[in-house]
Order: C-alpha cells, then sequence, then structure tokens
C-alpha cells in the first residue's frame, strides 16, 4: 500500500473511509442491489465532476506534474465509458440527479480547484484515489463483482495513485492535511450514502 504521511496523520478518517460497510457487503455476497445500483449510478456523476477537477488541476500544477496528471485524465474518461457499458449491460439508468451527498462531495471538489493552490489539489486528487485503491484492494479478488474489484485494486491503478503520492510529497503545503481529511470524511460519507440511501 501507498505509504504517505497524509495517510499516517489521519488514522481513525483513514479507517473510515478505507473500510466501509458497503464493500464488507459487497464482498460477502449480501449487498442489496438496489444499493449497488445507486453506488454505480452516482460514481458515475462523481467521476464526471472528478473530471473536471483533474482539468482545472492540471492547468494550474507545475510542468512536471503534467505527465501524470494527463495520464490520470486519460484514465478517467476511458472509466466514464467503462462505466457506461456497465450501465448498459445491467440496465442501469444513469440519467439521475446527484444524492446530495455526493452534490456535496462535488462541490467540496470544484470549490478547492478554483480557489486552493496546486499543491492543496494534489494532496485533495491523492485523498480520491488513495482512499479508492486502499478500499478495493481489501476485497478478495472474486464472487459477481470481480471486475469491479479487480479494476480499482490493479497494479496499474497503484502505480498512478503512488505517482501521485510522489506529487503531493514533492509540493507540500500547510491546508494539505486539512483537504486530505476533508476528503476522506466526504469518502466515509458517499459510502454510506451508497449502502443506506
Amino acid at each position: 500500500m501507498v505509504d504517505n504521511e497524509l495517510i499516517t496523520n489521519a488514522p481513525e478518517l483513514w479507517r473510515q473511509a478505507t473500510r466501509p460497510p458497503f464493500l464488507a457487503a459487497l464482498s460477502a455476497g449480501t449487498l442489496p442491489p438496489e444499493a449497488f445500483t445507486r453506488w454505480l449510478a452516482q460514481d458515475y456523476l462523481f467521476a464526471k465532476e472528478l473530471l473536471s477537477y483533474q482539468s482545472i488541476l492540471t492547468s494550474k500544477a507545475p510542468r512536471d506534474c503534467h505527465h501524470t496528471l494527463i495520464q490520470g485524465l486519460v484514465a478517467l474518461d476511458s472509466e466514464l465509458a467503462w462505466f457506461e457499458s456497465h450501465a448498459v449491460r445491467l440496465q442501469i439508468s444513469l440519467d439521475t440527479p446527484p444524492h446530495p451527498i455526493g452534490r456535496r462531495y462535488a462541490d467540496f471538489l470544484l470549490r478547492c480547484a478554483y480557489t486552493e493552490p496546486a499543491p492543496v489539489l494534489l494532496a485533495i486528487l491523492f485523498g480520491v484515489e488513495v482512499s479508492y485503491l486502499a478500499a478495493w484492494s481489501a476485497l478478495p479478488p472474486s464472487g459477481p463483482y470481480h471486475e469491479f474489484i479487480g479494476r480499482w485494486s490493479s497494479a496499474a491503478f497503484g502505480e498512478y495513485v503512488a505517482a501521485l503520492s510522489d506529487l503531493a510529497r514533492r509540493y507540500p503545503h500547510p491546508s494539505a492535511q486539512e483537504c486530505f481529511n476533508a476528503v476522506l470524511v466526504h469518502e466515509r460519507e458517499f459510502w454510506k450514502m451508497s449502502a443506506e440511501g
């Protein structure tokens, strides 16, 4: 797992954000189908907003960050198409309004994108991605949702997150920990919403 002081400085928030009951139920095969449908639709909407955030970050970031960030944008565009294909296969409508919890998370990202400097934005993006990697990587790569588990616990995703960790370390900022912690709170609440509605 990626080692970074932003994580070690927030142990309880980290645990809450990366060990959600939603994923425990998914792994155990006890997740209600409507919870999975809700998560997929809401995560898709969040990913669309994340694309905007990453685009703004890329425009503000130092030149030596561009390769990693542009790779992330390309991967996120592919992820949106992947979500769309699965929604068609599973007959899940993605034409749904964002849940208020998802909306608050996206609003936090976009507000920061316009108001915070690039080093803080790097810490935020690292928080979004590393918490997702840790959450999915804790699950055994089997069962009916193995394709989803495999996507967000893959070696390629891990390498991307490690590169983001390096950038966050290269460009520290006094506000980085506070904003990283805020991401973990939003992640915790997003998983809770996905499970409970």
